[in-house]
């Protein structure tokens, strides 16, 4: 059995919101990464490094160079599936 990763809530309401502003599988600008992370969830600029490793570590995102990301497709509707978001933060 396979066990699944933990995603974090908040990690999939910002993924959900790169996706409705460029779309999946589209090319980001790491300042644009940054600028959204920085506007809408107020991370501080020491931490936001770190929050791209962990959108990478559970394949929300890639790194394709220093300063491009790619956004990658994610199985979970944050908007319609209930079910399986309850199952993914362990409710």
């Amino acid at each position: 059995m396979v066990k699944e990763k933990k995603i974090g809530l908040l990690y999939l309401g910002l993924h959900n919101q790169l996706v409705k502003k460029y779309g999946e599988n589209s090319t980001i600008t790491r300042k644009e990464f940054f600028c959204k992370l920085g506007k809408h969830y107020m991370i501080p600029k020491d931490l936001r490094y770190w929050i791209i490793k962990e959108m990478v570590k559970v394949n929300l995102i890639e790194r394709i160079s220093r300063d491009k990301i790619k956004i990658l497709k994610c199985d979970i509707n944050l908007e319609g599936d209930r079910q399986k978001l309850a199952k993914i933060i362990s409710l």
